[in-house]
């Protein structure tokens, strides 16, 4: 009886390896993005999107940059699109 809460917190920090392991493989990634995909990166991720969810918090954070003249409509899509590759790392 003594075994099962050790027991249980090795198996609950074994199963959350992976997603810390996912999210720092896409913060790396993030890292070496132009400055408008970090921040459009940074946004989908301060939102804590399911990932169904996240192309729309993508889109929606260019659509604001563009609006905003931080973003030129001509760099939205690559911009948009960097940022796509690195959260897509997330949610391998």
């Amino acid at each position: 009886m003594r075994h099962r809460p050790i027991v249980l917190i090795a198996l609950l920090s074994a199963l959350s390896s992976p997603a810390l392991a996912d999210r720092a493989a896409g913060d790396a990634c993030a890292a070496s993005l132009p400055p408008p995909s970090q921040q459009i990166y940074s946004a989908t991720v301060a939102s804590k999107p399911a990932p169904a969810a996240a192309r729309s918090i993508v889109v929606a954070e260019t659509k604001r940059m563009v609006r905003a003249g931080v973003l030129s409509p001509l760099k939205a899509r690559s911009a948009a699109e960097a940022a796509g590759r690195c959260l897509a790392l997330i949610t391998k």
